[in-house]
């Protein structure tokens, strides 16, 4: 902050972006970790169900974020121009999904939304319900490290949705 009186200078749109992904992960992880306590109720509001298998997750997780890159996948060719902006958020998903060590096959594959604002509103509501599942995920894994992992994960795709806002608004 400058000491002189003068202006702040305002946020570049990385900066911005930056920021408000950081927030948002560090209250989303929050909320995540929190729901990973004993007597957490899953995302449809019933009570968390007893741990199942691991594998079963991990099966979950991973058809889950292999959809997630799928969609990012063909909304960046439908939208080359947002190619900077979601690239980033689609290694991720990548990432995630090296982490469950599982391979899954692609989905079918489904066209994204004409307009390129439902189609990144598109994107949003999915990462929030990831999100959500990821939360659900970690209630049900049995391994404290893939909890751990499972937590990160929620937290990336809270993150994204306060990306994709910020990509949203810049159009």
């Amino acid at each position: 902050m400058p000491l002189t009186g003068q202006p702040i200078p305002p946020l570049t749109r990385r900066q911005l972006l930056t920021r408000s992904t950081g927030l948002a992960g560090v209250f989303a992880g929050a909320g995540v970790l929190s729901a990973c306590g004993s007597g957490a109720t899953t995302a449809s509001g019933n009570e968390a169900s007893p741990a199942i298998s691991g594998a079963q997750v991990n099966v979950t997780v991973a058809t889950s974020e292999r959809a997630l890159i799928a969609q990012y996948t063909s909304t960046i060719s439908a939208f080359p121009q947002l190619t900077p902006s979601l690239e980033p958020l689609l290694r991720q998903h990548e990432e995630h999904l090296a982490a469950t060590g599982v391979e899954v096959p692609d989905p079918p594959g489904q066209p994204p939304p004409s307009e390129l604002l439902v189609a990144i509103a598109a994107l949003s509501q999915a990462e929030l319900t990831a999100a959500l599942e990821r939360r659900e995920s970690c209630l049900l894994a049995s391994d404290p490290d893939f909890v751990r992992t499972l937590t990160f994960i929620a937290a990336s795709e809270a993150s994204h949705v306060a990306a994709l806002k910020t990509v949203r608004q810049s159009q």
